[in-house]
């Protein structure tokens, strides 16, 4: 078997983002549509003295492990031990398989930044996974990858499957829709903190708990974009975005919200904030310069941006 794998690990966007309920646990029901963009972590990882096991398909009681596990991360600000999802993704895909490994090590080059609603984290942690899947002879199937990464986070199936996917349920059931057009996107976060806990809190006191009689997903909204979509409209795609979100984040995060004012005065078709942000992304035509006129006008005043474009 090889003994060491580097991945692309893709940072993603929402195209659109709506809470659809609340269920009994407190988990919230979303409908929306993620993209994978092209901006990227690299993800690193090597097996020493790989032991072979028996393929269990569950999570059940413990199997293999790594005697030994050994995370770097470029970016010291990022916790390199079992805080990792990366790490714990290591972790529960031995026990999966009952696989393991004397040493196991890990390394991030990080370029995604952290806590902005990009999936930073997740994948990181669906690279891991991939990587250690190819490395032991794919015992898992994508079906069985995907399950293990939703012990981790609600994002991690969608990094393993990336492209452009509808996302339902918490955010676990994932289906392929038609590709967003080819444009260029900037990428801009302020370093304003967002706790995405506290996000949620915040959109549940303004909408009612999302009871039925208190709020009415954007079905007709969500069905617009999915047309524009097929059609490789950008132009409607843009004027289709949607993130529940913004209505409770920008208000309290103001650099977010000259991101996005930013992008729309230097030509962008559309912004929107990411996930639960503060992350804000721009999309702009291909090629005429004015996505790397936005990112010059934000690193200019030390606001750190990245032009990229959809992938998958």
């Amino acid at each position: 078997m090889k003994n060491e794998i580097t991945l692309r690990a893709n940072a993603k966007i929402n195209l659109f983002l709506d809470i659809t309920g609340r269920r009994e646990d407190g988990y919230h029901t979303i409908t929306g549509i993620m993209q994978a963009i092209s901006l990227h972590d690299t993800v690193t990882v090597a097996v020493t003295e790989p032991t072979d096991g028996m393929h269990l398909c569950t999570l059940g009681p413990r199997g293999g492990q790594a005697e030994e596990i050994v995370l770097t991360c470029s970016n010291p600000d990022i916790p390199t031990d079992n805080r990792n999802l990366a790490w714990r993704a290591a972790e529960r895909f031995f026990s999966a398989t009952s696989y393991g490994c004397r040493r196991l090590t890990i390394h991030i080059e990080k370029r995604i930044p952290a806590a902005a609603g990009l999936a930073g984290g997740s994948t990181n942690a669906a690279a891991t996974l991939v990587a250690l899947n190819n490395l032991y002879g794919s015992p898992l199937t994508q079906e069985e990858l995907c399950g293990v990464g939703l012990t981790l986070g609600a994002d991690v199936p969608f990094c393993i499957q990336g492209g452009t996917r509808l996302t339902e349920g918490v955010g676990e059931l994932l289906t392929p829709v038609s590709r967003m057009p080819d444009c260029d996107l900037v990428i801009a976060c302020g370093g304003e903190g967002v706790s995405t806990p506290a996000a949620y809190k915040a959109l549940d006191e303004r909408y009612g708990g999302f009871a039925r009689t208190a709020y009415t997903p954007r079905a007709e909204e969500l069905t617009r974009l999915r047309s524009a979509l097929e059609s490789e409209d950008l132009t409607a795609v843009g004027g289709s975005l949607f993130n529940l979100f913004e209505s409770v984040i920008l208000p309290e995060r103001p650099v977010a919200a000259d991101i996005k004012e930013t992008f729309l005065a230097c030509g962008a078709m559309a912004a929107l904030m990411s996930g639960s942000g503060p992350s804000v992304f721009g999309v702009f035509p291909k090629d005429e310069g004015s996505a790397q006129r936005a990112r010059e006008a934000l690193t200019a005043r030390g606001i750190p941006a990245w032009v990229c474009e959809p992938v998958g």
